[in-house]
């Protein structure tokens, strides 16, 4: 699948092209057509994170970009009470910078995250999930992880103490405590693939910090949730 057809779908592109609207885009997007360039840019200028609050909680849908950082920050100094983002389908992001720092944000004012029974969240999202202090998951929710490239090499291709690795093996470090789980995204999937983690690896991993738990079966919050994720998994 071409990027351009990709990103369209919204299929998992978080890591792509490595942080989208940094210093390295220009670099990157001369592997680009004219055409794709034009969609990342015009992706990353439109408010594609929805959101929506519902007592003590915030729940998010749609693919993480420039916008999402502020967006979801606003909603939150509005609402004090928020204490957890519900991640519901979230196939990624196209600015790894901005939802680096929404991550870091995240953990900073102590939030937690959950996994509803239908929840998908792949790529960048699964950054997003890892920075709740406490984060719980509902049988039946999927998460995808894969590499990434920043248009001529893949992660794996960079030495292990590059500098291209270290804004992730920070962020892994700071909020689990290691950088395992970093590594093990980068060998399960190349960064035009995605990886389903198996029951066995999310037990493996620091992914949760408390059991699985059954199914609520809630009321999606989002009218739209299960058309577009069976878009989102009809495209993997």
């Amino acid at each position: 699948m071409n990027l351009a057809n990709s990103l369209t779908t919204g299929l998992f592109y978080s890591r792509w092209v490595k942080c989208l609207l940094s210093a390295s885009l220009l670099f990157s997007l001369f592997t680009l057509t004219g055409c794709e360039q034009l969609m990342l840019l015009r992706m990353n200028s439109q408010q594609l994170t929805e959101t929506k609050v519902d007592g003590n909680r915030l729940y998010l849908k749609g693919i993480i970009n420039g916008k999402s950082f502020e967006h979801v920050k606003q909603v939150l100094n509005d609402n004090p009470q928020l204490d957890t983002l519900v991640l519901t389908v979230m196939p990624g992001s196209i600015d790894d910078e901005v939802n680096l720092q929404m991550c870091h944000f995240v953990r900073e004012k102590g939030l937690n995250t959950y996994l509803l029974h239908n929840s998908v969240i792949a790529s960048g999202a699964v950054d997003l999930f890892m920075s709740g202090v406490e984060r719980k998951m509902e049988e039946g929710a999927m998460l995808g992880v894969h590499s990434w490239s920043d248009g001529f090499k893949e992660a794996l291709d960079y030495p292990q103490n590059a500098e291209e690795h270290a804004p992730y093996r920070v962020f892994y470090q700071s909020m689990v405590g290691s950088d395992e789980f970093y590594w093990y995204t980068l060998r399960a999937a190349r960064a035009d693939d995605i990886h389903w983690m198996t029951d066995a690896e999310i037990q493996r991993y620091p992914v949760l910090t408390s059991p699985v738990k059954k199914p609520s079966f809630e009321a999606p919050v989002f009218a739209d949730l299960e058309q577009y994720r069976e878009e989102v998994l009809s495209d993997d």
